[in-house]
């Protein structure tokens, strides 16, 4: 019975440690989350559509200049574009406020 009650106490002891240290080794491992969110007034559907056609543009001029490549992914209130399969900026428009998140490096 003895040794029973001093194994509890250890997996006690032990299931503490971890509740108490788990967080605080989490919180020092944890990557950095680098997102901006910008929110502009809603935009008509016509600027909306200029400002996806601006950006296609622009972006296909950055990757005959050399740059990496981007791929937009679009839709009636929103557009994504992604960097060598990974998304980078979504804006969306459908909210009553133009939205726009960014990841940032």
């Amino acid at each position: 019975m003895r040794g029973r009650l001093g194994r509890r106490a250890l997996a006690w002891a032990a299931l503490l440690m971890v509740l108490a240290l788990g967080p605080l080794v989490a919180h020092s491992y944890r990557p950095e989350a680098r997102v901006t969110v910008t929110t502009y007034r809603e935009f008509s559907d016509l600027e909306f559509l200029q400002l996806q056609e601006d950006l296609r543009v622009r972006l296909q001029r950055e990757s005959v200049a050399g740059m990496p490549e981007f791929n937009m992914v679009s839709a009636a209130t929103y557009f994504e574009i992604h960097q060598g399969g990974t998304p980078v900026i979504l804006v969306d428009n459908s909210a009553g406020r133009l939205l726009v998140i960014a990841s940032v490096e």
